[in-house]
């Protein structure tokens, strides 16, 4: 399996299940997809969900009518307390060539990971499966550098956009933008005053005539 990040804007997803797993999996993507729960009951937090609910039984639907409900899904994920069923719907969802998450039973085509969001980051974390919770612990620890991390891409979007007005080769641009991330005296500067810190970086880093720096050397 390979990582990959994707705009769910207009996609269509569609959930089997309306316990508390599938109200988490929906909470997952229903600031962005069109999303569509299938249930013969519902919890609190998925009628609570903008999802488009249909109530029914998915035991006594045929494959057919499982197949009517997939037409135009993107991914399909299955959460029901039935392996055989979540089995089932993975196999018609392979046969119609759309992507597949399994909550209980034999693994689908696609991962949920533990997501970590800043203003600028999306960062996911997944163990495969084996262990949920190193994922969540992996996603609380780097919890902590979320404002660093979001500071640094500030710096680099003011930085990039200055070094663009020089008549610098796009090597040296690049390599100024890597010094400036790893600049020891920007890096603890950008959170104690991150104006004071661009405006340092600035002089530092976008200067025709500045001297080549050193790669982690923090003198001016």
């Amino acid at each position: 399996m390979i990582p990959l990040i994707i705009d769910f804007s207009r996609k269509k997803v569609v959930i089997f299940g309306g316990g508390a797993v599938s109200a988490r999996k929906a909470r997952y993507f229903q600031d962005e997809a069109e999303l569509t729960v299938i249930s013969r009951s519902f919890s609190d937090a998925i009628k609570a969900s903008p999802a488009n609910l249909m109530q029914s039984d998915v035991g006594e639907m045929s494959d057919e009518e499982i197949l009517s409900h997939l037409e135009g899904a993107f991914l399909v994920i299955s959460a029901l307390p039935d392996k055989n069923q979540n089995n089932r719907i993975g196999r018609l969802a392979a046969e119609a060539g759309i992507l597949f998450n399994n909550a209980d039973g034999e693994a689908g085509d696609v991962i949920i990971p533990s997501i970590l969001r800043g203003r600028h980051l999306i960062a996911g974390f997944s163990t495969g499966g084996e262990s949920p919770a190193v994922s969540r612990h992996l996603r609380d620890r780097f919890e902590t550098i979320i404002p660093e991390i979001d500071a640094m891409v500030d710096l680099q979007i003011v930085l990039r956009d200055a070094l663009k007005a020089t008549n610098l080769k796009q090597e040296e641009r690049a390599e100024r933008l890597r010094d400036a991330i790893i600049d020891p005296e920007i890096r603890e500067g950008l959170q104690k005053d991150m104006d004071a810190t661009i405006h340092l970086a600035l002089r530092r880093y976008s200067s025709e005539t500045m001297p080549k720096i050193n790669r982690g050397n923090s003198d001016e």
